[in-house]
């Protein structure tokens, strides 16, 4: 299920757009109008003027989270916005075109944050989303996931991992370690430091995959 917020004095038209959309592609969604101290996952504003990007600066900003701002044709307001680190910027007069426009864009987002991954623990099956992954480690013949809810082992090898999440965000950096490319803070030579402060070390035939990054 991913959770929208949206603010906007339109705010039936725009949920109107965004329905269409997520139905379209089968996505489960909801939508609620935005309220301070709650968290969804995006959040789509519609600005008016300068004045209005004070707005945009209290959303409570996460990296496991998208942005998209509404607004005027005004290159400058665009610019602040992406300054802001909005994730897309629609201008108003051409909305419905622009989100047909950034429809891969929009998709691709939405795999790389709100993607799951459903393990196997004790017998039952549960889901924890890709973007709250760490990295995974291998362990003999089982894998520790290591992610904000702690960690999670599932009799499992990083090559069936891999496969079954087929996503562009992990990378393999050793042969005891697959990396989100999200929660990379720094890279060295030998080692990987991620924004939970982690060190990882980088195996010398994986070299390859980090210079990619």
């Amino acid at each position: 299920m991913i959770r929208i917020a949206i603010a906007s004095p339109d705010m039936s038209f725009v949920k109107q757009a965004f329905e269409t959309f997520f139905i379209e592609e089968h996505l489960e969604y909801q939508i609620v109008p935005y309220q301070q101290q709650s968290h969804q996952d995006i959040y789509i504003i519609e600005i008016q003027n300068q004045k209005d990007l004070q707005f945009i600066s209290t959303l409570p900003h996460s990296s496991h989270c998208l942005y998209y701002v509404i607004g005027p044709e005004d290159y400058e307001l665009a610019s602040e916005c992406i300054r802001l680190k909005v994730d897309l910027y629609f201008s108003k007069q051409t909305f419905l075109d622009e989100l047909k426009k950034y429809k891969a864009n929009i998709l691709q987002d939405i795999q790389d944050k709100f993607q799951y991954y459903e393990y196997q623990r004790n017998g039952i099956s549960s889901q924890i989303r890709l973007s709250h992954i760490y990295y995974v480690e291998s362990l003999r013949h089982s894998i520790i996931i290591h992610s904000v809810s702690g960690r999670l082992i599932e009799r499992k090898n990083l090559r069936d991992f891999l496969k079954h999440i087929h996503s562009p965000a992990f990378v393999q950096i050793h042969k005891s370690f697959i990396v989100n490319k999200q929660w990379i803070q720094k890279v060295s030579a030998h080692q990987i430091v991620l924004k939970n402060a982690e060190i990882l070390q980088i195996g010398r035939a994986y070299k390859n995959n980090i210079e990619i990054l």
